[in-house]
């Protein structure tokens, strides 16, 4: 007798157990158990998918890049950000190099760059850096594909640095590089 009541309570416990497991959830519809999870975060910095920010091509010619960084200037403009000295004294401010500037100059800064965020243009390699879980294999790349034409370059904090700019005809080569390394945009 005892081993059909430990039979009976051994099944009974099985039935429990299992009975937990295939519950239904009216939002899945089937009876596979699931985690869900929150969607990932979008960073706060980063312009919507949907108002991405304005690509600069090794390409661009530099007319187009005066076009693309004067509606971007227009906007920080119009959004209380000042113009030249007082921009870049407001910019500073908000980075919290001067610590003793004028905390509203700082808050209006901050305001205008956060609505015009999606206005300023970048670099290939910039938004590889903001989009890419790739642009550190992608930035050593770039690094050693420079230095292959005898230009000294290092990656310093995600960077790419040099000791001082190169001249122009090393600088076609700094921007065939990138191009290998993330593309053309």
């Amino acid at each position: 007798m005892n081993v059909r009541i430990t039979g009976a309570v051994l099944a009974v416990a099985l039935g429990i157990l299992l009975s937990g497991c295939s519950g239904t959830d009216d939002s899945q519809g089937d009876d596979v158990a699931s985690l869900v999870s929150a969607a990932p975060q979008q960073s706060s910095s980063a312009a919507s998918p949907s108002e991405e920010r304005p690509l600069l091509r090794t390409d661009t010619s530099p007319e187009e890049q005066d076009r693309l960084y004067g509606v971007w200037e227009t906007c920080l403009e119009q959004n209380g950000a000042g113009t030249g000295a007082k921009r870049k004294a407001a910019a500073d401010a908000a980075a919290g190099a001067k610590p003793n500037t004028d905390p509203g100059l700082a808050a209006k800064y901050t305001k205008a760059e956060k609505k015009c965020a999606s206005k300023e243009p970048e670099e290939v390699w910039e938004r590889a850096k903001r989009l890419d879980p790739a642009y550190a294999d992608k930035l050593r790349d770039w690094v050693t594909c420079i230095r292959s034409h005898g230009i000294d370059a290092w990656e310093s904090d995600g960077f790419l640095s040099f000791e001082s700019l190169p001249p122009d005809n090393q600088m076609k080569k700094v921007d065939e590089c990138q191009d290998k390394a993330f593309g053309r945009g």
